[in-house]
């Protein structure tokens, strides 16, 4: 025992820690079943139950094992960039030539994997080259210096693959809005971008949905006082104290307006730098840990107000959340600084409320409210910053003609180039709005509110604060995203029912619970004691492999369960390997404990030479397959790894201490 002290630690804390990362998974499942229990009859007690469960359920889900497309069901799309146009509409200069060589490429590219810009690059040297054309003829690039074929042919790769990315960003932000959880957005080759979108049955909303043209939007920043009035305008409405068209609202409140409305500040704070800062962890994590009640600024406000006097602190709230109801939600993400950060759930709320056809006519067309992309606190939280902006754009990202990143002096920046009619009304903005915020928005999310420091002539901007170059580029693809260079086409939809997911994860199941136990039975009965400590070594693999993928939040599919049952094999075959020397020593006549180790150190070798060659086959299929075949791969990796370990450790740790208090029940069959 006290030589394998260490190792029995490290076994019972990999256990723990296996059935902890487990454990969520097992709760999600748990709330599934409590939420299919509900019948028709039952749709009020499962809205209840979602409501009191609500952030239970989303903790749950986010870190259990995700079931994979072909398990759940859903919705697989594949969409394909057209590098092809981009090319074209790259060209300065078109004649009979380059039109010959744009229809050579057309008709090899609808049958060949080949990169696009590859094939035209072939067929120009073939067609046009001997015609004495250059590139150079039909290319004027911005980043293009010298003029030769290579600098221009590596700028023409560039501008595709960046066409390719600005595609699966604008993809991403708009199923992100849609509420869809858990898709897989993947690039596929050079110019096709796979989507699966578990849990969705609706092909049509979907394909709305990605074959909408992106909208990229500067907006200033609404004045807060009709921010304010605004705001009061929806409380009064929302609280059953006034009608609900604007023009009758507006003489509703009007002798109000000059009052200091008991309602909490929503005004937000100005930057202090050219790009909205992110506010550090230990901000976010206080704001959101006080979400679910009135803040600290509300309750002062509310406990001296003689609207509210004599009132505890939760009565207060209460009649504030029934006479300013929009506020109220608000009011959860309130900061000190005037920033508001909302959860999903209040987000959920508000974005509701505000596209109610009653609601609309209250804020549309003067104000808008837009949200930031969602943003992670360090226990993995997610919660939003709203804007409240113009409702009318002030220019819109056709004029936008280049973008880049780069890092200067240390710092990230992203540039910004606009066309001639972009550059004069940029100067136009620029010059009456110094000091105030513009947001930069796609598809109403908002990805920065840099400040105006001054008049911006030429159309060359730069906007600094960005924390690192990964989030540079990420505003880098957003301002160019905003006139897609290359359309994009669905070229394949496929619904997979969820009765087809059932029954695939029934069957599944199965085959593991039988393979599992024909493999215990025979274990156990062939090699006695020796077989019912591989069984239990098993087990132990199984828990570890579930409890890997649950940790990397990976994808269960079909092929991955098939990777289950098969490092169920491979798990079996080494403690077969070691079993079998172990007799070979005991039949020439060595003692037991000798055996024992004899048998495990010259059976060490063929198992991990033969775990290592499957594991390399595994990292094949990870990094050469796609979809399914990298599932498999995966699964098949973290089994023999899992493996490996019960085999030679657990098992070896579980013999020695047979041998120290009961030698005499160890047998081999």
């Amino acid at each position: 025992m006290k030589k394998n002290r260490t190792l029995i630690i490290i076994i019972v804390l990999c256990i723990a820690g296996s059935l902890w990362g487990l454990y969520p998974t097992w709760q999600s499942q748990g709330y599934k079943s409590t939420l299919d229990s509900f019948g028709p009859a039952d749709s009020a007690k499962r809205a209840k139950f979602i409501s009191e469960h609500d952030e239970a359920i989303k903790d749950a889900n986010k870190s259990s094992i995700k079931l994979g497309l072909d398990l759940r069901g859903g919705i697989y799309i594949t969409m394909e960039v057209d590098v092809l146009k981009f090319i074209e509409e790259q060209a300065t200069n078109k004649d009979e030539i380059f039109t010959s060589v744009i229809a050579a490429t057309h008709a090899e590219e609808e049958t060949s994997e080949e990169p696009v810009v590859s094939i035209f690059n072939r067929k120009f040297r073939e067609l046009a080259v001997p015609k004495g054309k250059a590139l150079a003829n039909y290319f004027l690039l911005n980043d293009v210096r010298t003029g030769e074929e290579k600098e221009i042919e590596a700028s023409l790769s560039k501008g595709s693959d960046e066409a390719v990315d600005r595609a699966i960003e604008i993809i991403r932000n708009r199923i992100d809005q849609f509420g869809l959880t858990e898709p897989t957005i993947q690039k596929f080759g050079s110019r096709r971008i796979i989507i699966e979108v578990p849990g969705a049955a609706d092909p049509s909303q979907v394909r709305q949905l990605l074959e909408g043209t992106a909208q990229l939007e500067f907006r200033l920043m609404k004045d807060p006082k009709i921010v304010r009035r605004v705001i009061d305008r929806l409380d009064k409405y929302l609280a059953g104290t006034m009608p609900a068209t604007k023009d009758t609202a507006h003489k509703a409140i009007s002798d109000s307006l000059n009052k200091e409305v008991a309602a909490a500040p929503v005004v937000k704070k100005e930057k202090t730098v050219a790009k909205a800062t992110k506010t550090d962890s230990t901000r976010k994590d206080s704001m959101m840990a006080d979400n679910k009640k009135m803040s600290a600024e509300d309750s002062s406000r509310l406990a001296d107000s003689l609207e509210y006097a004599g009132l505890s602190k939760d009565q207060a709230a209460a009649k504030f959340s029934k006479e300013h109801p929009f506020t109220a939600i608000l009011g959860k993400g309130q900061t000190k600084s005037g920033q508001i950060y909302v959860s999903e759930t209040d987000r959920r709320s508000v974005m509701d409320l505000l596209a109610r056809n009653d609601v609309k006519p209250l804020y549309e067309g003067e104000m808008t409210f837009a949200f930031s992309r969602p943003n992670k606190t360090e226990k993995g939280e997610s919660f939003y910053e709203l804007y409240f902006l113009n409702g009318q754009a002030e220019l819109t990202g056709k004029y936008i003609i280049d973008a880049g990143a780069e890092l200067r002096d240390g710092q990230p920046k992203v540039t910004m180039k606009m066309d001639d009619d972009g550059a004069r009304m940029w100067a136009r903005i620029t010059e009456s709005n110094i000091d105030k915020q513009v947001a930069i928005v796609l598809d109403n999310v908002v990805y920065s509110a840099p400040k105006v420091n001054g008049k911006i002539e030429g159309g060359n901007s730069e906007i600094t604060g960005s924390r690192d170059m990964a989030e540079a580029n990420l505003m880098k693809i957003v301002l160019k995203a905003g006139a897609l260079p290359a359309p994009v086409k669905i070229i394949q939809e496929q619904v997979v029912g969820p009765s087809l997911g059932s029954d695939s994860i029934t069957r599944g199941t199965e085959s593991i619970f039988f393979g599992f136990l024909a493999v215990i039975i025979f274990m156990a009965m062939y090699y006695m004691t020796g077989g019912f400590v591989a069984d239990f070594a098993v087990m132990i693999n199984l828990l570890f492999t579930l409890a890997v993928l649950a940790a990397f939040k990976a994808t269960l599919t079909l092929p991955g369960m098939a990777g289950i049952v098969l490092t169920v094999g491979i798990a079996v075959d080494a403690n077969v390997l070691i079993y079998e020397r172990i007799r070979e020593e005991l039949a020439s006549g060595k003692s037991l404990k000798l055996a024992i180790d004899d048998g495990y150190k010259r059976a060490f070798a063929p198992i991990f030479d033969g775990h290592l060659t499957a594991f390399f086959s595994g990292v094949i299929l990870y990094s050469m397959g796609t979809g399914t075949v990298q599932g498999f791969g995966v699964t098949l990796m973290v089994g023999i790894g899992a493996s490996l370990f019960t085999a030679i450790v657990i098992t070896r740790v579980i013999f020695d201490i047979l041998l120290e208090r009961a030698p005499s029940s160890i047998k081999f069959g």
